[in-house]
């Protein structure tokens, strides 16, 4: 077998591998459960799913923080209270 088509094999399965990182990583950003996401690459534990989207992890949380926010009845809330945006 030639090395050229050894590395077009590697360049076709990375590939795939980065289709799957993306459809993962969008799974969880539309906000599917991270233990669906689990199942759904065949990861053996959810720390290997968590471990690996960490870098979703921060839109993650600002969408859970605005959701809480959303459902918060604005009668309740304080004149003059704002939500202050922090350096991630």
């Amino acid at each position: 077998m030639k090395v050229s088509h050894l590395h077009s094999n590697h360049c076709a399965s990375r590939r795939t591998h980065d289709l799957r990182h993306e459809a993962a990583t969008l799974a969880l950003t539309a906000g599917t459960d991270l233990k669906v996401v689990q199942e759904m690459l065949g990861h053996s534990t959810i720390t290997l799913t968590a471990d690996t989207y960490t870098s979703v992890v921060p839109a993650l949380s600002r969408a859970a923080a605005e959701a809480a926010v959303a459902i918060v009845p604005r009668a309740n809330r304080r004149p003059g209270l704002r939500v202050v945006e922090t350096a991630a």
